[in-house]
């Protein structure tokens, strides 16, 4: 066998496990996407249902309400004063939309898409502060 038979060999060889790697990686790549989109979208599907029947329960619980208030008070007023505490509800989430919407999502989001931060490796000593 000569040195360019062995160097052709080692050739062929290292393309086929580069070869299989890059296909490793590919299906890597295709499963945790697939992973991801499931938790996504089942998170979604959660978040549907909840609010469905949330908004459903909030109804007829605002409804209940308002028939207990029309005991007391005028009918009127009474359901007056259920929708004012939805509009006061309402106004609080759009003052508060990022502390209450925008971030949790974002954090829900980052953390399904991205990896989780590595904390650095320091192995030099913190130094003492200086006194003046």
């Amino acid at each position: 066998m000569t040195s360019s038979d062995n160097t052709a060999t080692t050739m062929q060889t290292l393309g086929a496990i580069v070869g299989r790697y890059v296909k490793l990686l590919v299906e890597d790549t295709r499963l945790n996407v697939a992973e991801k989109l499931t938790r996504l979208l089942s998170a979604i599907a959660l978040c549907s249902l909840l609010t469905i029947i949330g908004t459903a329960a909030l109804v007829f619980i605002s409804i209940a309400v308002g028939m207990a208030l029309a005991t007391v008070i005028a009918p009127l007023w009474a359901f007056i004063i259920v929708a004012g505490f939805y509009i006061a509800v309402l106004v609080i989430l759009v003052t508060c939309r990022n502390a209450l919407l925008v971030n949790p999502i974002a954090r829900f989001i980052s953390r399904l898409l991205l990896p989780a931060p590595q904390k650095p490796h320091t192995d030099v000593p913190q130094s003492a502060p200086i006194s003046q």
